[in-house]
């Protein structure tokens, strides 16, 4: 998990007043904080800074919080920060528009305190969880891309690697023989040529004798 030292929120507000009181409640916090005073200068400071939540006021000029939030959620898709709209627009149909926009969580204007640092810390967990995902899904796939190349390592040097059909042991390249019973079994070595080894083609008495002394 990473700590909090590490974690990087934007605050995107054009109030300078109320920003500096947010970040200095985030700062308290432990986080990594960032400013930026309108929607431009927020997707720039997205881009440098690569926030893991962005906390933004949506009526600003130039370009406002909710284009800023439909832009990046569009642009960096499954990347993209986890978006917290904060806004005096308090009506059910904006809180809706806000979030079929792709806003993550919305916040109304004054907001607590308490609220607002919960409501970050929730955004932070989901933000940490779906990272956690993303790597042990890169984990997995880089596991299995291994056991595969593993797998066709084996097939390919059981081309060439003759295997005794009386009691299926396996010449191995320093020329001993081994058991892989179970290996043939799971089909790695399907592919082995075959032909008796030195005790089975002289009758596999030897053989015997050593099963019945293990």
């Amino acid at each position: 998990m990473i700590a909090p030292a590490e974690i990087r929120i934007l605050i995107v507000e054009d109030d300078a007043f109320f920003a500096r009181v947010l970040e200095t409640r985030l700062t308290s916090e432990g986080y990594k904080v960032a400013t930026a005073t309108d929607g431009r200068e927020g997707m720039k400071a997205i881009v440098t800074f690569e926030p893991h939540l962005v906390v933004s006021d949506w009526m600003m000029p130039h370009v406002d919080g909710l284009e800023l939030c439909q832009s990046i959620k569009t642009g960096l898709k499954d990347t993209a920060p986890y978006f917290i709209l904060l806004t005096a627009k308090g009506e059910v149909n904006d809180r809706l528009l806000a979030l079929e926009t792709g806003a993550d969580d919305y916040l109304v204007k004054p907001c607590d305190q308490g609220e607002f640092l919960t409501r970050v810390r929730t955004g932070l967990r989901i933000v940490l969880l779906e990272q956690e995902l993303q790597r042990n899904a890169h984990e997995l796939l880089r596991t299995r891309v291994e056991l595969d190349a593993v797998r066709n390592d084996l097939r390919r040097q059981a081309e060439l690697l003759p295997i005794c059909p009386s009691c299926h042991r396996v010449r191995t390249p320093e020329g001993s023989w081994e058991n892989l019973d179970e290996m043939i079994a799971t089909g790695v070595l399907t592919g082995a040529s075959q032909g008796p080894c030195p005790i089975c083609a002289a009758g596999g008495q030897a053989h015997d004798e050593k099963d019945a002394a293990a």
